[in-house]
């Protein structure tokens, strides 16, 4: 199975698409980034449903990680409501979705097959509009969908183009953590505080995107099918000198 999620990681850094989607070596588990994400996707889910959210099932989540040097439960605390609330409110609410948290598979070629979730649907079959939702803490404003995520974003596009839709767009629904505003070491004065806000970025979609998209797509399966014919040649494949010694 190719995800959708970790697809960019196989376009700037086959070695570790390899190591952590085929082999399965040590993957990454949590901070307090992707906690903070999964909560804020749950309530955005949760109300474009029409199902309340469960506050108790999300103090359970926080509680479940295991606290680190990456991962601290206060300060999700601290930021996950006030980031929910803008999605909900500035995003969600004035939609009408025509997918939402929609799981599907759909095969590339050989029996390898793309699988993935996508948070959002919005429009018709036949003129689909992707969208997915990040969050993010920086007080400089994202101006344009970054490669990683539209890589991400393209990958469900080729998925649900499988799947029978015409997909015509794609969108980036970003909401930032709360910073607030240092203290001036010269003034004395507090600077200036980022609240919480909804930054939506879209993009269309051209055939030659597709082409791209696809392209690697099946570059992906090639190279895992070569690498099971010619064991010997893993290291070049994935261009990690440290497979030859695992072979």
């Amino acid at each position: 199975k190719i995800s959708p999620s970790q697809f960019a990681t196989f376009i700037d850094y086959p070695f570790n698409w390899y190591r952590t989607q085929v082999l399965k070596e040590v993957q990454f588990t949590h901070n307090t980034s992707s906690v903070i994400g999964t909560i804020v996707h749950y309530c955005a889910e949760m109300v474009a449903t029409k199902q309340p959210v469960d506050m108790a099932a999300i103090e359970e989540y926080i509680d479940s990680w295991e606290v680190n040097e990456t991962y601290d439960p206060n300060d999700v605390r601290a930021h996950w409501q006030e980031m929910a609330e803008r999605l909900v409110n500035d995003y969600v609410l004035d939609r009408e979705f025509l997918l939402l948290e929609e799981f599907a598979y759909a095969e590339v070629k050989d029996g390898y097959f793309i699988g993935g979730k996508l948070d959002a649907g919005e429009g018709t079959k036949e003129d689909l509009l992707i969208t997915d939702y990040k969050t993010y803490s920086s007080k400089t404003k994202p101006k344009a969908i970054p490669a990683y995520y539209r890589y991400q974003l393209l990958t469900l596009a080729a998925l649900w183009t499988r799947k029978g839709y015409n997909v015509t767009r794609i969108r980036l629904v970003y909401v930032n953590r709360h910073i607030e505003g240092d203290i001036s070491e010269k003034t004395g004065k507090q600077l200036k505080s980022y609240p919480s806000e909804v930054t939506v970025l879209t993009e269309t979609l051209v055939p030659a995107d597709m082409e791209f998209i696809n392209s690697l797509l099946e570059l992906c399966v090639d190279s895992c099918e070569a690498t099971i014919k010619h064991p010997e040649l893993t290291h070049v494949i994935w261009h990690d000198m440290r497979l030859q010694v695992t072979q």
